[in-house]
């Protein structure tokens, strides 16, 4: 409750003679009887109204938060990523994969219009048991030791990889090595033909700017995705995104949201809550042509609307960001795609470390 201190005074009418050069202060008495003046009620009822909290006749504005890099040229950060992928079919889980990576991220151009930013892949720990050698183990290995140019503009949206032609003649070149390597060449048959499928494969990939951008940024991508705009609390930025095929083709149109929860003043952090589902009737148009393609394919009955009902992706992630310097403390991004009684959730898991 608000509290008001107001100076007292008489409601008599006061009365001021000036004598030669003193002047004198006199009050007229009132009788019990006479009346207060209105305009002196007037007076004193403003005085009350305004020292009164004005309950109800002024809102409080929402918190919002603006969220866009403030670096410099030098500073750097590091990412421990999490990866882990659970599937299950008919209500039975299990786990294939869990790994860590390491990322280095480096401030090496800032300016008004924008910053280049170097993302460093490191090495990949496996937690769940793999042969020492197996080809798993050395493709993740290809992109251990390279740096990643990333041209980010001064809100923080990625606009491109600088140096995008190196890392694709880099990146052959690893691969091609790797089929060289006499251990692997006498490895069995089905290695030597997963190896020579991954070459055709990374020869798609790597075929053009476009391409190599995409294959080089998707986890920076994912770390950058909430910057760039001004949040305001529990009112969803909603846009138009898209989610990976899990068959390949065209990616799903999905509804997507960014949602500030919450922000603390003395830490900095601001919370975020990212949402993206596929379009229900995208999903089933998409799905439609899909399946129908590979039924004539193989020649094989179309299945029924019914398998077309069950396929759902979502994506929901909670993404943690230092406020004053625009970088990710922490990020947990859930995958998940049904597909008839086949489910599939992949996990992100991003920490980032001051070094």
């Amino acid at each position: 409750m608000e509290t008001c201190v107001c100076a007292s005074f008489h409601l008599s009418p006061v009365l001021y003679r000036r004598l030669g050069r003193r002047t004198s202060v006199s009050t007229q008495s009132s009788s019990p009887r006479e009346t207060v003046p209105g305009s002196w009620i007037a007076r004193a009822a403003t005085l009350i109204v305004l020292c009164l909290p004005l309950y109800g006749f002024e809102k409080v504005p929402p918190q919002s938060v603006e969220i866009i890099p403030h670096w410099n040229e030098g500073d750097r950060i590091e990412l421990i990523v999490t990866r882990v992928r659970d599937k299950s079919l008919n209500g039975q889980s299990t786990r294939s994969g869990k790994t860590h990576t390491r990322f280095s991220l480096a401030v090496l151009h800032a300016s008004p219009q924008g910053y280049l930013v170097g993302w460093t892949v490191g090495a990949t720990t496996f937690d769940v048991p793999t042969p020492s050698e197996s080809v798993l183990r050395q493709v993740v290995g290809l992109m251990q030791g390279i740096q990643i140019v990333l041209q980010i503009d001064s809100r923080g949206a990625i606009t491109g990889v600088q140096n995008w032609k190196t890392l694709r003649s880099e990146m052959l070149k690893n691969l091609d090595g790797l089929l060289a390597n006499p251990s692997n060449a006498q490895r069995g048959k089905a290695d030597q033909a997963l190896m020579e499928n991954l070459r055709a494969q990374w020869d798609a990939m790597f075929s053009t700017r476009a391409q190599v951008e995409q294959v080089c940024t998707r986890d920076a991508q994912i770390y950058f995705k909430t910057l760039g705009r001004t949040y305001t609390r529990d009112q969803p930025y909603e846009y138009q995104g898209f989610l990976d095929n899990p068959l390949g083709g065209d990616p799903f149109p999905a509804r997507a949201g960014i949602t500030l929860k919450s922000f603390d003043d003395r830490s900095g952090q601001a919370v975020l809550h990212w949402n993206q589902s596929a379009d229900r009737e995208q999903t089933d148009r998409i799905m439609r042509s899909i399946v129908k393609d590979l039924a004539a394919r193989r020649g094989k009955q179309v299945p029924d609307d019914r398998f077309m009902k069950t396929v759902a992706l979502e994506t929901h992630a909670e993404v943690e960001v230092d406020v004053e310097t625009g970088w990710v403390t922490k990020l947990t991004e859930t995958k998940s795609v049904n597909l008839g009684t086949r489910t599939q959730t992949d996990t992100t898991f991003m920490v980032g470390v001051v070094p």
